[in-house]
């Protein structure tokens, strides 16, 4: 049955709903949600056996999830890959390893745009979908462990290790973003516990994760529901369709759309690998009280943000030499790299490099008010001006003045972001311009 007749079965606007209920059954997320979570089952119900042996399960799990995501070309590409990664970081010794690895890593950024795209994923939009997010992670976790291996140092894992790390099925999909040193971390004794005291303690928890889950599943699924659903008429028209303050509202939408379910797909997966034994790192912190743009990415994505700083800032130089251009070239690489999930899954015909400008337009942006704020924190041109601020405002409404400015930029600079393929960038200005009352 097609979904107009299905339409048809229903009073009008009840149609819209059941059909949205229906896909959404079936959509990447709910299924995320029902493997993961029989999976995080399976891990509980291991809990008498020993330590390595829910890990080995762990692995097993995720690769059975990628297969049932995915399929059984997808789980077998990428065990292969993973083996051979692993044993081309760590036991090739020297520059021919270093080089396999890094032709590896150029691989998997590479295929995916301009390999075969039915070999591995078939003619399923569903398959391309998770291919196109869990490739995302997976390639940053296999840098970061590269790096910490060549470049940091750190101890060598063992493969089940590095496999459980880079695979971990709650945060495979879409995050948190972990290497394999800061997950080894997080990890509990397992879901077994060695006494009454650690029981009960376990056992405090248990209620608050349940209502995380249920709402972190609800912020998903009313997100993509409710929020966001003018997008496509405001960029087309250049948000002529929307009368002033509605505009208004619908840049502060942007914001909350991608907050909520963002969001809730990571309360999701950390609720499923706190029941897995493990407690990975919160992606979100109440970004919407940041003081400045540099506040609001130490509070918002934090998980990739941590690798961009430990990947990107520091080995480019971090603060020690040309920090602005290093704070350009990393929000730069974080423009691309969400240009390149997109590329996963529109491919060059959908998504030309002419469409790539905003992500681009939005990771400079965000760079150059990182830089502009550290300039007026720090530059003895601007003492004068913040030490009169300082004596005019009391300190709660300085605050409240910096949190209503980094909200407002930061709101305005999802515009680009979220601008669709088969529209020109020069929307983006536009739409501004009308903001502002200037078109």
């Amino acid at each position: 049955m097609s979904l107009d007749a299905a339409f048809a079965l229903f009073p009008q606007g009840i149609g819209e709903i059941a059909v949205a209920g229906w896909e959404a059954r079936h959509s990447l997320f709910v299924q995320f949600l029902l493997f993961g979570s029989i999976s995080s089952a399976l891990v509980l119900a291991a809990a008498p056996a020993p330590a390595r042996a829910r890990e080995w399960l762990i692995v097993v799990l995720s690769l059975a999830d990628v297969a049932l995501l995915g399929n059984l070309r997808l789980a077998a590409a990428v065990l292969g890959y993973s083996l051979a990664f692993y044993a081309a970081v760590d036991l090739v010794p020297g520059r021919a390893g270093a080089l396999v690895a890094w032709s590896l890593i150029a691989l998997l950024l590479v295929y995916p745009v301009v390999g075969p795209r039915d070999l591995l994923t078939g003619n399923d939009t569903r398959v391309l979908e998770f291919w196109a997010f869990a490739t995302n992670v997976w390639w940053l976790r296999s840098i970061a462990y590269l790096m910490d291996r060549r470049w940091r140092g750190t101890p060598r894992r063992s493969l089940r290790e590095f496999l459980l790390a880079t695979l971990f099925f709650p945060t495979f999909l879409n995050g948190p973003i972990e290497s394999t040193e800061q997950l080894a971390a997080h990890r509990f004794a397992g879901p077994a516990v060695s006494s009454w005291r650690e029981l009960a303690a376990r056992g405090r928890e248990l209620p608050g994760m349940l209502v995380r889950l249920a709402w972190g599943s609800a912020k998903v699924l009313l997100g993509v529901f409710y929020l966001g659903q003018d997008n496509a008429a405001v960029f087309a028209t250049s948000g002529h369709i929307l009368g002033h303050p509605r505009l208004w509202l619908w840049v502060i939408e942007l914001y909350a759309t991608f907050y909520v379910i963002f969001s809730g797909w990571s309360d999701v997966a950390i609720v499923l690998a706190w029941f897995s034994g493990y407690r990975v790192g919160e992606n979100f912190d109440r970004p919407w009280r940041a003081r400045s743009v540099a506040d609001f990415w130490r509070r918002w994505h934090i998980s990739f943000g941590v690798w961009l700083r430990d990947n990107v800032y520091i080995p480019l130089g971090g603060n020690r030499r040309h920090a602005e251009l290093n704070v350009l070239l990393t929000f730069l690489f974080s423009g691309l790299w969400h240009v390149w999930g997109a590329l996963k899954a529109l491919d060059l015909r959908l998504y030309p490099p002419r469409a790539w400008l905003g992500f681009v337009v939005w990771g400079l942006a965000n760079g150059l008010a990182v830089i502009a704020g550290r300039w007026w924190a720090r530059a003895s041109v601007t003492r004068p001006a913040r030490d009169l601020l300082r004596s005019a405002l009391p300190d709660p409404l300085r605050a409240r003045a910096a949190q209503a400015l980094a909200f407002g930029f930061v709101a305005l600079a999802w515009i680009p972001f979220f601008l669709p393929p088969w529209v020109d960038v020069v929307a983006c200005w536009e739409i501004l311009l009308r903001v502002v009352w200037l078109a």
